[in-house]
């Protein structure tokens, strides 16, 4: 009888004759003939105990670093371009450059990335913490020399399209702003990696490529700080280091102006036409007055489609219920005039009091939204100069050291704030 031996990934196996001599013929192959029914049983089941002991295709072991030290990993963040804010879905789209540096001494020696095998080596495992979708991903590794320590610093670069989640505070809707960030999150806890600002670059935001010019204005500054997790949200008893970069959006308030605030106020106005017919018929009164009040349900209804399901009120819907319950007003005095002794002295009383509270109300709601307006401007210039001023100790420190990476240690970076 001919002995059978057969290949697998985990057991070496092939098909020899009497004599010890290998036989192709017999190698499992796609075009091969049929094995023998002993040969074939045998192959089934070793390809069943290999597929009963592999583990998930998704499932990645990570090592530890063999010197056991803490990295941190600086960060340059570019925004090339913020393509989409979905004010109803609370997301935003964008194409971002991250470069992340970190000193290697394993590779001590090495001089190119030609000569080391990235995938054996040790990663910071940075991951997009808020991304919903990523469209595309570049990931790309470098090697750079540290001519002062002589230990090289290793680059990885990812060039990412992607959708954010990100909750929208819309309480002063439409005169609102929006902080847009994007979150990078270590997989590594605290004790092992630290995220930190690359003190030797600016990060950097394009405004020519912003496609929601309409809606939107986009401020150039890009805000970085790091943080950790807290451990009430973490599913384990660790903390994760947390990497924020924010940059902010002011709402442009012309469609809402035009479009749905002076459209109300003209229909509250228009509800003063309802005197104009004799008290003596309400029903003629309270049908113009009703229909009106039917038009601004319609344009509530209009705005709520602009906003997400929220459980409080914003300026605008504010302004449209105090328009819709002024209407409610003068529809009850229009039931009411005709139970009255002298309709037409009650008519001149409530169109001077509802004239007065009209002009009263619109006084305060205009004062109320110019001083969160101002708020709001006040918030943001502010940060453009926290971002202005980063920006030129970095360029005063570049143009004195020629140094674009830095910030490794606490003392690097007071070195840079102090420029």
């Amino acid at each position: 009888a001919t002995p059978y031996t057969m290949d697998s990934r985990d057991v070496t196996f092939r098909l020899t004759d009497a004599t010890g001599t290998p036989d192709d013929t017999f190698w499992p192959r796609e075009n091969a003939p049929a094995y023998p029914f002993e040969a074939a049983e045998a192959l089934a089941l070793l390809r069943q105990i290999k597929t009963n002991q592999r583990t998930s295709s998704a499932e990645v072991w990570h090592r530890k670093r063999e010197d056991g030290r803490k990295v941190r990993v600086l960060i340059k963040a570019s925004i090339v371009s913020l393509t989409e804010i979905d004010t109803v879905k609370q997301a935003f789209s964008a194409e971002v450059w991250l470069s992340a540096y970190y000193k290697e001494p394993l590779l001590k020696g090495k001089k190119d990335r030609e000569e080391v095998d990235w995938a054996d080596q040790w990663d910071p495992r940075i991951v997009l913490f808020n991304a919903v979708t990523v469209d595309k991903e570049e990931i790309k590794h470098n090697l750079i020399q540290d001519d002062i320590d002589d230990i090289p610093i290793v680059q990885i670069t990812r060039r990412v399209q992607a959708t954010f989640k990100e909750p929208m505070k819309l309480a002063n809707f439409p005169f609102d702003y929006q902080k847009l960030t994007i979150k990078l999150r270590s997989r590594w806890p605290v004790d092992q990696v630290e995220l930190r600002k690359n003190m030797g670059a600016k990060d950097t935001i394009r405004t020519d490529t912003f496609t929601a010019s309409q809606e939107w204005k986009l401020y150039g500054h890009l805000l970085c700080e790091h943080d950790v997790t807290k451990k009430d949200l973490s599913t384990s008893d660790k903390q994760f280091p947390l990497y924020h970069i924010t940059t902010h959006v002011q709402r442009k308030t012309g469609f809402y102006v035009w479009n749905v605030a002076l459209l109300m106020f003209l229909i509250m106005s228009l509800s003063f036409t309802a005197f104009s017919v004799a008290p003596e018929k309400p029903e003629a009164r309270l049908s113009v007055s009703l229909t009106l009040l039917l038009t601004s349900v319609a344009f509530k209804f209009m705005v709520s489609q602009n906003l997400p399901t929220i459980s409080y009120l914003t300026m605008l819907d504010k302004y449209v219920l105090l328009c819709m319950i002024f209407q409610c007003l003068v529809a009850v005095q229009n039931a009411l005039v005709s139970a009255v002794t002298n309709p037409r002295l009650f008519d001149r009383v409530s169109v001077a009091v509802l004239g007065g509270l009209a002009v009263f109300t619109h006084l305060v709601f205009g004062i109320v939204i110019w001083k969160k307006v101002r708020k709001a401007n006040r918030i943001l210039r502010r940060a453009d100069k926290q971002y202005l001023r980063i920006g030129s100790s970095i360029e005063r420190f570049f143009e004195r050291t020629k140094c674009s990476i830095t910030g490794f240690t606490d003392g690097e970076v007071c070195r840079v704030q102090g420029f």
